[in-house]
């Protein structure tokens, strides 16, 4: 990659700037003011969010680089840029990876004591070095393979880079619904829900619910049921496993109030009876520099 780019800097906003300073909300403000445990280092984050976020643009100011900083919720399109700067954490990388097409990522995590940041290269101390060998061309960037939901044959959605979550609307509720893997017959369950997730995300949601951690070039994507409840006779054979990228998955609503959750609580679909997803594994890569794998396993 050339030195002679234009860059696009997309950050957060720390709880402290949403809560207190953009919706100005007193109740937050004034457990802040208190010491109260519930929000003890909200201010602390704030605050090493935004010297991260300075440290990074009076850097990029001071070399002269071509680029523009926007609030991450205010990223729509990334195609005239040649390169990401993400400021923030693993959720900042979550959000802009749905729009994100072809353009490479560099990510920064911008509070290391209080943000996960697997996806991150390094911290803002580290953002001149990150910055000079990904311009150079020090590094090649990893491609993360991601997917599209499809609903009745349909795609539907963003490019999926860490996991869905398909499950009943109300989380103390069963989710009903019927699971085929590959070509094995159907099989009717009952659980909290079904996580189904990528390589990359495979340390994410799936791995605190026993999953497996995949390396990133893994070809199989991994499924995992939640609190499978038991039926009257018998068990459930599919419970947990792996699903060769382009062996069929399919699961069929049988929920009045379904939902599917990619990537995270924000974005939802419904998933009424009778709806059926499918997974389309044909979704551009992410590419992101400065990955480890030692990370994401210790």
């Amino acid at each position: 990659m050339s030195t002679d780019v234009r860059l696009l800097v997309a950050y957060k906003k720390s709880r402290y700037e949403q809560y207190v300073l953009d919706q100005g909300d007193q109740a937050v403000a004034h457990l802040i003011d208190e010491g109260h445990v519930s929000v003890a280092r909200l201010r602390a984050s704030h605050r090493a969010h935004q010297q991260s976020l300075e440290t990074i643009l009076e850097h990029l100011s001071a070399r002269g680089i071509d680029f523009e900083a926007r609030y991450r919720g205010d990223v729509t399109d990334t195609s005239g840029f040649d390169l990401i700067i993400a400021v923030g954490g693993d959720g900042t990388v979550l959000d802009l990876s749905h729009r994100i097409d072809q353009t490479p990522m560099l990510a920064i995590n911008s509070d290391p004591s209080a943000s996960v940041g697997y996806f991150c290269a390094g911290f803002a101390a580290d953002f001149p070095r990150l910055l000079d060998r990904t311009l150079t061309g020090g590094w090649e960037p990893t491609r993360l393979r991601r997917f599209y939901v499809c609903l009745n044959g349909e795609q539907v959605g963003p490019p999926v880079l860490n996991d869905v979550l398909i499950t009943h609307a109300n989380p103390a509720a069963v989710s009903t619904y019927l699971l085929k893997v590959g070509n094995h017959p159907i099989e009717g369950q009952k659980s909290s829900g079904i996580w189904f997730s990528t390589p990359a995300g495979s340390t994410a949601a799936i791995r605190s619910a026993g999953g497996y951690v995949l390396p990133f070039r893994s070809q199989s994507f991994q499924y995992l049921v939640r609190e499978p409840y038991p039926p009257a006779q018998g068990g459930y054979r599919f419970l947990k496993g792996l699903v060769p990228i382009h062996e069929p998955f399919e699961v069929v609503s049988r929920m009045r109030e379904g939902r599917i959750f990619l990537d995270g609580p924000h974005l939802a679909l419904e998933f009424g009876v009778g709806a059926t997803l499918t997974i389309d594994p044909d979704a551009p890569p992410l590419k992101i520099y400065g990955l480890e794998e030692d990370r994401r396993t210790a």
